[in-house]
């Protein structure tokens, strides 16, 4: 509900279909803030932190973070190397930041090496690129 409430001029849909009022619950998300496999962000301005809980549905393992990055944006994760047990859950925190502007879409991604032979990947995309002045 949160995301729906996020977007522009949806109150009154929102409220027509689940009759939950936007206005008084006050709490909104972004669309890329929304714990999905992948990263979206659609104007990054100068540096902005997703973050991404992790489960592990399979043995004890050590993953250890590869990167894609997109054209125009430095990306760091954080942890970049963790265990996790079976059942266990990890937060990583990505952080995007536009190294110059650009309008041009970019894709990217993050590769976690599991020490068992397993790969997670996430796919990064970023569309509008907004640096700091410097």
């Amino acid at each position: 509900m949160s995301f729906l409430c996020g977007i522009n001029g949806s109150a009154p849909v929102v409220f027509n279909y689940t009759g939950t009022n936007c206005l008084r619950n006050n709490a909104t998300i972004s669309g890329s803030d929304l714990n999905l496999p992948s990263i979206t962000v659609s104007k990054l301005n100068n540096t902005r932190t997703v973050q991404r809980l992790m489960t592990n549905i399979a043995g004890n393992e050590t993953y250890t973070v590869s990167l894609i990055t997109p054209f125009d944006v430095l990306i760091n994760v954080s942890p970049t190397q963790f265990s996790i047990a079976s059942g266990e859950t990890k937060l990583l925190s990505v952080i995007l930041t536009a190294k110059r502007n650009s309008s041009i879409s970019s894709f990217g991604g993050i590769k976690l090496l599991g020490n068992a032979g397993h790969i997670v990947r996430i796919p990064v995309s970023v569309t509008v690129k907004i640096a700091s002045k410097q």
